[in-house]
């Protein structure tokens, strides 16, 4: 049993999520209250499959599991944090030579 919830888990956090937070930061912000809703709802229901009849609320504070939302909030904090505005501000390729 061991294997199979590992391999599932595996094949959530490395397929499935990637999806639901693919470029969260250019749309997370305007998602309504019933998106975030079945966003959500896709977690609650990998779990149950991964981690059998266990309440939502029990398996995510057990396995530190954050929410959906919570993650799109941090994924958006870390992709407009200073640090990575820097590197989008400098340019690929210099043009300072070709004159």
């Amino acid at each position: 049993m061991f294997f199979f919830t590992h391999s599932v888990e595996v094949i959530y956090q490395s397929v499935v999520r990637p999806v639901l937070e693919y470029l969260c930061p250019s749309w997370h912000s305007s998602l309504t209250k019933e998106q975030t809703k079945q966003l959500e709802d896709v977690q609650r229901r990998a779990l149950q499959v991964i981690f059998g009849n266990i309440q939502y609320d029990e398996v995510r504070c057990t396995y530190n599991v954050s929410s959906l939302a919570e993650r799109r909030f941090q994924l958006c904090r870390t992709f407009f944090s200073e640090d990575h505005k820097r590197q989008v501000e400098r340019p690929l390729v210099s043009f300072a030579n070709q004159a």
